[in-house]
């Protein structure tokens, strides 16, 4: 069978671009070959060199921006690009935000499938976000994010002050107005409590490094892809607690190495508990790690050999 030929299209050099359609190209190596471009400048490529072109995060439409610079710079490019027939073209929809709206009760909310339906076919990367889909006519293969960072070593954990972080960007799904309530209600209780805002890509040294100066990540989002960070702490030996979105529901296993929570009262409750109990926290730590070393590599390869035929 020849080699497949899949143009990845992505749209900052952010954690999209690092995390999925890198390690896509890496999982699919043995039999397809993959060009990653910055969507709105492909035009100047040969639509014909590809078996697939993949949309990957927020690149479903064009920009009212972009679109007036293809049309004034590569008018015939975007025309050629404009016309592939939909069997030719995927989409993977990283982040329900790109079809539905910010708001908590988002997956029973009126979504944009205007923009999902020109595609011949469709990945996710969380059941939850299939599930959404599925309800509104949309089938969808299952292609879960993995975190690339390397898994702790345990033997280099022990017992110490609970230190607490989150990552994100300041977007209303973030929910970051409960991760600053909760640092409230426990101010001074704990070791650390801090929020790294933006979405800056280190390199995997430092990002590791930085990580293990804590031990508990907390997620309080209404609506995520992932959270990827979620899983990176947790392959760095963090407890997590999170809200249920995303891919949660394959990290955390409630009461063994994280929580699930709902609201302030029950995150609070949650961090006095590991706060109290340094055994508790070093052994849920541990568990953390073991549910990291859990291979994903099969299940990945599998949704992705369904999505790129």
């Amino acid at each position: 069978m020849s080699r497949r030929r899949v143009l990845f299209l992505y749209n900052e050099t952010d954690w999209a671009i690092h995390n999925v359609g890198r390690d896509w190209a890496s999982l699919m190596a043995a039999s397809h070959d993959f060009t990653l471009t910055r969507f709105g400048t492909h035009e100047g490529l040969d639509p014909d060199a590809f078996d697939h072109v993949v949309h990957g995060y927020s690149t479903l439409r064009y920009s009212g921006r972009l679109l007036l610079r293809s049309l004034l710079e590569r008018p015939a490019g975007w025309l050629r690009w404009h016309g592939l027939a939909p069997g030719r073209v995927s989409a993977v929809v990283q982040d329900p935000s790109e079809v539905f709206p910010e708001a908590q009760a988002w997956s029973t909310a009126p979504a944009r499938l205007d923009r999902l339906r020109r595609f011949g076919r469709l990945a996710v990367t969380s059941n939850e976000m299939r599930a959404a889909l599925a309800a509104r006519g949309l089938d969808a293969c299952l292609v879960p994010t993995r975190s690339l960072l390397p898994v702790r070593d345990a033997g280099t954990i022990g017992h110490e002050p609970l230190r607490v972080y989150t990552r994100a960007r300041d977007y209303p799904r973030k929910n970051l107005a409960l991760f600053h309530a909760i640092r409230r209600a426990i101010a001074g209780e704990v070791d650390a409590f801090d929020a790294w805002l933006g979405g800056e890509v280190l390199a995997t040294p430092d990002y590791v490094a930085r990580i293990d100066h804590y031990n508990c990540y907390v997620c309080t989002s209404w609506q995520e892809g992932g959270p990827l960070p979620l899983a990176d702490a947790q392959h760095r030996g963090c407890v997590v607690l999170t809200t249920r979105v995303g891919q949660t529901d394959d990290w955390v296993v409630h009461g063994e190495n994280g929580w699930f929570c709902e609201n302030e009262t029950e995150f609070v409750a949650r961090l006095r508990e590991l706060n109290a109990d340094p055994e508790r926290l070093l052994c849920m730590r541990r568990a953390a790690i073991e549910r990291a070393r859990v291979p994903d590599v099969a299940r990945a390869r599998s949704g992705l050999g369904a999505f790129l035929p």
